[in-house]
């Protein structure tokens, strides 16, 4: 099946819709979760989830790299991965994805991001670690609120292999990238 180049452009425009309203929001709200980003966030993301539902139903199987190109594959996997109101299509996708990784038409590292967000949504330990939450003390978010060190990964199945798995995946190690987030959660606040 070739690249089919409208398709693409829609992933794509869709992808930098949700990236700009993304990145629009204030550090405060990005961190504390607003009810107008709230909002404004579900209305698009219900919009995006019916669409790649449509698109999922019409290709029956993952607008991977041979359909939508490397970079329409990574707008519908961001799309997926931000879909966290729709957790079925978020099911759906994973499934979708993980037969497209094995035919080497999306890389493993979208399967596998896409796997711990299913899997903390579900309130499953993760696999990959790529999923972090600030740790609440006494019930409290705001006794930790500018503490970066309570920015850890949701729990890990099998945590002593997890530098192996993330490896496989291309992702770096757990410790680098948990330093790396509570450097950005650092520079929200300070923002």
């Amino acid at each position: 099946m070739p690249v089919d180049p409208d398709l693409r452009a829609e992933l794509l425009a869709m992808a930098a819709t949700e990236r700009r309203l993304r990145e629009s929001v204030p550090p405060s709200v990005a961190t504390g979760g607003a009810p107008e980003y709230s909002g404004a966030r579900r209305d698009l993301d219900a919009m995006h989830a019916a669409r790649l539902w449509e698109i999922l139903d019409d290709l029956e199987c993952w607008p991977g790299r041979s359909v939508a190109g490397d970079d329409g594959a990574e707008a519908a996997w961001s799309l997926a991965q931000h879909a966290r109101y729709d957790p079925e299509l978020q099911r759906r996708c994973l499934e979708m994805l993980e037969v497209a990784v094995d035919c080497e038409d999306a890389p493993a590292v979208h399967h596998a991001l896409l796997l711990d967000r299913v899997r903390m949504a579900e309130g499953r330990p993760q696999v990959f670690g790529s999923q972090l939450v600030r740790r609440c003390v006494d019930d409290t978010a705001d006794e930790t609120a500018g503490d970066v060190d309570a920015i850890e990964p949701w729990p890990i199945e099998d945590p002593s292999a997890v530098d192996v798995r993330r490896a496989a995946v291309g992702l770096e190690p757990l410790a680098a990238y948990v330093a790396t987030m509570r450097r950005r959660y650092t520079t929200l606040l300070q923002g």
